[in-house]
């Protein structure tokens, strides 16, 4: 490929989706050219229409933000981009990391790469990956060589679904390149979009930065998941224990316990970070033990649900159930990793009949099976159970005390006046 120095687009994004969309939006909204590629036709239309497909991102600041940003699923327009960031999904398969995107994507980037471009993997991964996976394809396609020819780093995402204070801007944008001239041309990149820069000296300790704040989340959240088990069996409140621990100015995060963990990030980070040192045969002990813990969550989550209907003289199996939220956090609609999932399926196993209630979720099948929506809050006390599995805001309007149905609540909410929580 020739020497191409006046490129047309400041920015070519790879990817459009949770972590992809944002940047090139507020990209775009800053002043940046922008070009947008995925492989999903009608994602690129919805986009270039002004239909945002995340949340995160409204119709109003797309529509703002094609000014200077279009969208195609035609690969050869990344050659005319200065920067290019790769955010494609890197998700479990059979609970090992499946890179498939990412080596997908390095080798669509390589065959139109050209001299000077920067290229930038912000996927989530385990430590190695830019320099063993994406460098290598990159090379392989374009002829080219990184850190000479074109210039490489790792910027870990910091994306928080329905974050309302820390958003792409302000939250402090961790990056790393091969060399220092990599380092240096993606920091003058991010500077210009973002208002905080950390640097760190090599690609492998950014993408370890990543899974150590996932990982780290992961493992209190299982800690409090496994003592909200014991208190139960030794009789003490643990949502009184966190309320007051958490009065301590010092030394203390506070985490809450729950149905399972969801997300895209925490129960697939750790897996990606079990996943490297098991290569070095030293597996991750905390981490392994923490995936057990949250893993159980919904078994046990289904036990609590048979032991409260029994306490009301009923049983499990042919039962109502109304599981009340199934996103995997508060208002938003995304479903991924979400333990309603689990849950809903262990409920069906057991031949409950489940529906649900969630504002931002229209549709919800497990196994093939299509779980009917509930419409009508008159309809609640219809249910053995109400099934208290997301702590949506709206959720707030909602008089239970008008309800004699069991409400079981595995989030701890305030203002959800329930029999029993988790």
């Amino acid at each position: 490929m020739g020497n191409k120095l006046n490129f047309k687009y400041e920015l070519g994004v790879v990817g459009l989706g949770y972590v992809g969309l944002p940047l090139a939006v507020e990209s775009s909204l800053q002043g940046l050219s922008v070009i947008g590629y995925d492989i999903n036709p009608e994602r690129v239309d919805m986009i270039n229409n002004g239909s945002s497909p995340i949340e995160d991102i409204s119709n109003e600041e797309l529509s703002n933000a094609l000014k200077n940003f279009h969208s195609t699923s035609e690969s050869k327009a990344l050659s005319a981009c200065k920067n290019i960031v790769i955010s494609v999904p890197t998700p479990l398969t059979d609970y090992q990391p499946d890179l498939s995107y990412v080596i997908d994507a390095a080798k669509t980037v390589g065959k139109s790469l050209v001299k000077k471009q920067v290229v930038i993997l912000e996927s989530t991964t385990y430590p190695g990956t830019t320099l063993e996976v994406l460098i290598p394809n990159l090379e392989d396609q374009s002829g080219l060589l990184a850190g000479k020819d074109f210039f490489v780093g790792y910027s870990p995402e910091r994306i928080d679904p329905g974050n309302k204070i820390w958003k792409f801007k302000n939250t402090p944008k961790v990056i790393s390149g091969i060399n220092n001239e990599s380092t240096k041309r993606i920091k003058d990149f991010y500077e210009s979009i973002i208002d905080e820069i950390v640097i760190v000296n090599g690609t492998k300790e950014a993408e370890m930065v990543k899974l150590l704040e996932n990982t780290y989340r992961h493992v209190n959240i299982a800690l409090i998941n496994e003592l909200a088990m014991l208190c139960k069996m030794l009789d003490i409140d643990i949502w009184e224990v966190v309320n007051a621990a958490k009065t301590k100015p010092f030394g203390f995060e506070s985490f809450k316990p729950g149905p399972g963990v969801g997300g895209h990030c925490i129960p697939v980070d750790p897996e990606y970070l079990s996943f490297k040192t098991r290569q070095i045969g030293k597996p991750v002990r905390f981490v392994e033990l923490a995936q057990e813990i949250n893993n159980s969550m919904p078994t046990y989550v289904v036990s609590r649900v048979s032991d409260l209907l029994n306490s009301k003289d009923k049983i499990l199996k042919n039962s109502k159930i109304l599981l009340l939220g199934v996103a995997y956090k508060k208002d938003i609609s995304d479903m991924r990793e979400s333990p309603a999932t689990d849950i809903a399926e262990l409920l069906l196993d057991k031949s409950v009949d489940v529906s649900f209630f969630d504002p931002f979720v229209n549709e919800f099948s497990v196994s093939g099976n299509v779980i009917n929506k509930e419409t009508d809050e008159k309809e609640f006390k219809n249910y053995d159970m109400i099934l208290v599995l997301t702590p949506h805001t709206q959720f707030a309007k909602i008089n239970f005390s008008n309800h004699e149905t069991i409400i079981f609540d595995t989030t701890g909410s305030d203002f959800i006046k329930s029999t029993e929580r988790i």
